[in-house]
């Protein structure tokens, strides 16, 4: 279930960041939008932090904003040699990935559990 009080819920699991999208960004106020994605971002630069994996199990939809947010992340984490996957994607979510072309350049897996396990081989 989205938590209406967070844009991203965060997780950490070992030298993986797992990142939670809680909805679109029109459900959230700009200013936390803003806040949460340069928290999301700087996450990254964590102790040992090297891949992540977009968990996208609370969300049917995410608008271009938190795409974006999403994208830097995946982003940043591949110029640092790290992997990316996103997991748990709906139906409507895969569609999504497949027309904006991140579905060619990450890869996307039906657990979370492949995805922890496709980022640490």
């Amino acid at each position: 279930m989205p938590d209406p009080q967070k844009v991203f819920k965060v997780e950490r699991e070992g030298n993986t960041l797992i990142v939670l999208p809680q909805g679109p960004a029109l459900q959230f106020q700009h200013n936390e939008v803003h806040l949460e994605s340069n928290e999301l971002y700087r996450a990254l630069d964590g102790p040992g932090m090297l891949h992540v994996v977009i968990d996208m199990q609370v969300v049917d939809y995410v608008d271009s904003v938190i795409i974006s947010s999403i994208l830097r992340c995946l982003t940043k984490c591949k110029q640092r040699r790290g992997k990316s996957v996103f997991c748990n994607a709906s139906e409507n979510m895969t569609e999504l990935l497949k027309c904006i072309r991140l579905g060619k350049l990450w890869p996307s897996y039906d657990s979370r559990e492949e995805a922890l396990k496709a980022v640490n081989s």
